[in-house]
C-alpha cells in the first residue's frame, strides 16, 4: 500500500517521545508551555510562532507538549488531550515522485491534516515558508500556500525561528504574521540552567555510564564554564551540550565518574581557551601577576601597576564586562611596550602563544585595509578568544580601522564577512604608540619635583592628548580607550638589568650545548683577579679591562631608541664569538676550551671620546676541576 503523505514527509513527534521521554523536552518553561497551550486552545489565531536564539529550547518545548499531552492529559485542555504533534522539514516536500510538485506535495499534505483535526504540524525554522517552493512562473511558496488554512482554521501550526529569522521574514509577510501567536523564548538564566542539569542528570547517567558526584560542584562548573567561555550560544543547550561531551570524554579516559579536567578539557580543546587559566583561579593568576610581570619587564613599575590593577578591579567584577580591557601605551622604542604584551600573555592567558600580534603598518590604505583588518581580527579572535591583541604603532593604521577599533572597545564584538558575531570582550586589547614620544623625552630630563608637580603633570597629559589628536586620533576613540600608560624611558640601572636577562638567557643555551660563558665582573676577578682593578697583564704591558656589561649599555641603549639596539650588539660582540668558538670544535673535533670569558679591552668613553677607544674581547680555555667555581 502507498505511504500517505503525512507518512512520507512528516515526523511523529508524539510517538518519538512516547517511546522515549526522558530523553525529550524541557524544564523551567512552565510560562511558555502555558502560553502555548492556551492559544491552541483559542477558537481563532490558535497557530504558534515560538521565537527565540539557537539552543534556548524552543524544540525541546514542543517536545515537552506532547509529552504532557500524552503523560499528563490533565495538564491540558480537553480538545488537546487526543493531538499528535507532526514534524515537518520543508527540504522534504522537494520529493517529486509521478509528475508532483512542492506544491502538490504541500497541498495534499494539507488535506491529509484537515481531515484529522487531532494533528497539529510542527515546522522547525519557519522563516524558510518564505520563498521555499516559488518558481519563476509562480509566486506560491510554502507561506502563501499554508495561509488559508492557517487562516481559516483547518490546520494548526507551530513555529519556530530565531529572533533574527523572524523579523527578517516573518515580519516582513504581514499575512503569515498574522496568522500565528508570538510565544517568546528568553535565554535562561544560570540557576535555571543548574536546576535542569540537575533534573537530567539520572538520566545521563544512566545512559552513558558515568557518574556525576554531588557535593563537587561539578554541575556548577559546567554551567559556569559554560556562561564565562561559550559566549556565541545560548543556555540551557551550551551547558546541556558541554556535560554530554565532558562525561564523554571521561568514558574515553576509562573512567566511571566526571572529573573537573574533563569539563576544562572540552573549553580547552573546542573553545581554545588555556588550560592555565580554567585551572589555576583567578586569584593566584592575579596575585602573582605583577611580580611575574616586574620580572619581565623591567624600570616600569608604576605602568605596570597600574595595568595590573584594571585586571584586577575587571576579575573583580568591578568593571564593564561587556567590552574588553584596553590599553595604549606610549613611550619612545625600546622600553619594555611589547614585552609587556608578551609578559601579560605569558602570565595571565598561560603562554606567549595566547597573543595575537598585528603590525597597524599592514592596514594603512583606507577601505582594503578594513575588510583586511575585519578577516583578520574575527579569524584569530574566534580561535583565540582569551588572548592579549597587540595592536603594534597604532598611528599608523588608516583612520577607517581605526573606527572599527572604537566598535570593539564599545561593543566588545564585531562581525565578521559571513555576519557571525565574534566576541572581543575577553580579550585584553593592548595598542602601542610613539606619538609624543619627544614630550616623554623632555619630561624625563626634568627634575623628580618638576614630574610630580600637579600643574605639570596636568599639562604633560593635556599636551600629550593633543599630540595623538594632532596625529589624527579622533576623541571618541581616545575617549574608549581603558587606560593610556605612559613608558619613562629607561634609566642606566634597568637597561644593565636587561643585559643581565639576555646574557643570561643566553648562558642557559650555551650550558646545554655544555658550554660556559663567563662575563659577570666578579665572576671574571676570580678568573683574572687583576680585573678588579680594571687592567691585565699582557707581558710587560698593562692593558684596561672593563666589564662587559659597561660596553654594552654604551653601545646597545639610546634614551630616544630604547633597548632596540641591544641584541644587534649582544649579537655582533658575543653571541657571534661563542658560535665561531662552537662550530669550530663541530668542523675539526678540536676545542680550545669550553669556557668564554668576556670583558672588554681599551678605554671606555670619557668627556674626551664620547664614545670610548674599546672593544670586546673573549679567551676561550678549559677550567680544570680544581678551578674557582665561576
Amino acid at each position: 500500500m502507498d505511504k500517505s503523505y503525512i507518512e512520507r514527509f512528516t515526523v511523529n513527534f508524539s510517538e518519538l517521545v512516547a517511546r522515549d521521554p526522558d530523553k525529550h523536552g524541557a524544564y523551567e518553561r512552565g510560562s511558555e508551555l502555558r502560553q502555548i497551550v492556551r492559544t491552541l486552545n483559542q477558537e481563532r489565531k490558535n497557530s504558534v510562532a515560538i521565537v527565540g536564539e539557537a539552543g534556548v529550547g524552543k524544540t525541546a518545548l514542543v517536545e515537552e507538549l506532547a509529552k504532557r499531552i500524552k503523560f499528563h492529559p490533565e495538564d491540558v485542555p480537553t480538545n488537546l488531550r487526543n493531538k499528535q504533534i507532526l514534524g515537518l522539514e520543508l527540504s522534504a516536500l522537494m520529493e517529486y515522485q509521478d509528475g508532483a510538485t512542492f506544491a502538490s506535495n504541500l497541498y495534499n499534505l494539507i488535506d491529509e491534516i484537515k481531515a484529522n483535526k487531532d494533528l497539529i504540524l510542527f515546522i522547525d525554522e519557519m522563516h524558510e515558508l518564505i520563498g521555499t517552493g516559488a518558481d519563476g512562473k509562480s509566486s506560491m511558496d510554502a507561506a502563501n500556500i499554508l495561509k488559508p488554512a492557517i487562516g481559516r482554521g483547518e490546520i494548526q501550526v507551530i513555529g519556530a525561528t530565531t529572533l533574527e529569522e523572524y523579523h527578517e521574514y516573518i515580519e516582513s509577510d504581514k499575512a503569515i504574521r498574522r496568522r500565528f501567536s508570538r510565544v517568546h523564548l528568553s535565554e535562561l538564566t544560570t540557576q535555571q540552567t543548574l536546576d535542569v542539569l540537575k533534573k537530567i542528570k539520572p538520566d545521563f547517567e544512566r545512559r552513558i555510564g558515568i557518574e556525576i558526584a554531588d557535593g563537587e560542584d561539578l554541575l556548577e562548573a559546567v554551567v559556569s564554564f559554560a556562561d564565562r567561555f561559550i559566549t556565541t550560544e545560548y543556555f540551557p543547550d551550551k551547558a546541556v551540550t558541554l556535560l554530554d561531551s565532558a562525561l564523554s570524554e571521561a568514558k574515553l579516559n576509562k573512567r566511571s565518574f566526571l572529573k573537573f579536567d574533563d569539563i576544562a578539557e572540552i573549553i580547552h580543546e573546542q573553545y581554545f581557551v588555556p588550560m592555565s587559566v580554567l585551572t589555576e583561579s583567578d586569584n593566584a593568576r592575579l596575585y602573582k601577576l605583577f611580580n611575574r610581570m616586574q620580572a619581565d619587564v623591567i624600570g616600569q613599575d608604576a605602568a605596570l601597576l597600574k595595568i595590573t590593577n584594571s585586571i584586577r578591579v575587571r576579575a573583580a567584577g568591578l568593571g564593564d564586562m561587556s567590552k574588553p580591557i584596553s590599553f595604549l601605551l606610549a613611550g619612545t622604542p625600546g622600553v619594555g611596550k611589547t614585552e609587556t604584551a608578551k609578559s601579560l600573555a605569558r602570565h595571565y592567558f598561560g603562554g606567549e602563544d595566547q597573543i595575537i600580534r598585528f603590525d597597524m603598518s599592514e592596514f594603512k590604505f583606507a577601505k582594503v585595509s578594513m575588510e583586511l583588518f575585519i578577516e583578520r581580527a574575527a579569524e584569530a579572535v574566534k580561535y583565540h578568544p582569551y588572548s592579549v591583541f597587540l595592536l603594534d604603532e597604532i598611528e599608523k593604521a588608516d583612520p577607517m580601522v581605526w573606527d572599527l577599533l572604537l566598535q570593539i572597545l564599545d561593543d566588545g564584538r564585531l562581525t565578521d564577512r559571513y555576519g557571525q558575531l565574534i566576541n572581543f570582550k575577553d580579550l585584553i586589547v593592548v595598542m602601542t604608540t610613539n606619538i609624543g614620544h619627544s614630550l616623554i623625552l623632555d619630561r624625563s630630563e626634568r627634575s623628580e619635583a618638576y614630574k610630580q608637580n600637579e600643574t605639570n603633570v596636568k599639562t604633560f597629559r593635556q599636551d600629550f592628548e593633543s599630540a595623538l589628536r594632532g596625529a589624527g586620533m579622533r576623541q571618541e576613540l581616545i575617549s574608549r580607550i581603558g587606560s593610556v600608560i605612559i613608558y619613562n624611558p629607561l634609566e642606566n640601572d634597568d637597561v644593565l638589568r636587561i643585559i643581565d636577562l639576555k646574557m643570561d638567557k643566553l648562558a642557559q643555551q650555551a650550558a646545554k650545548q655544555h658550554y660556559q660563558i663567563v662575563y659577570k665582573p666578579d665572576a671574571v676577578t676570580k678568573l683574572i683577579p687583576t680585573f678588579a682593578e680594571h687592567y691585565e697583564e699582557l707581558g710587560e704591558q698593562r692593558q684596561g679591562s672593563y666589564p662587559l656589561t659597561d660596553y654594552l649599555l654604551e653601545r646597545g641603549y639610546k634614551r630616544s631608541l630604547g633597548v632596540r639596539p641591544l641584541d644587534d650588539v649582544i649579537l655582533e660582540n658575543v653571541e657571534a664569538l661563542v658560535a665561531e668558538g662552537i662550530l669550530k670544535e663541530r668542523r675539526t673535533g678540536q676545542s680550545d676550551g669550553h669556557t668564554f670569558v668576556f670583558r672588554t679591552w681599551g678605554n671606555p668613553p670619557d668627556a674626551k671620546h664620547p664614545r670610548g677607544r674599546w672593544e670586546t674581547v673573549v679567551t676561550q680555555f678549559e677550567l680544570t676541576e680544581e678551578a674557582v667555581d665561576v
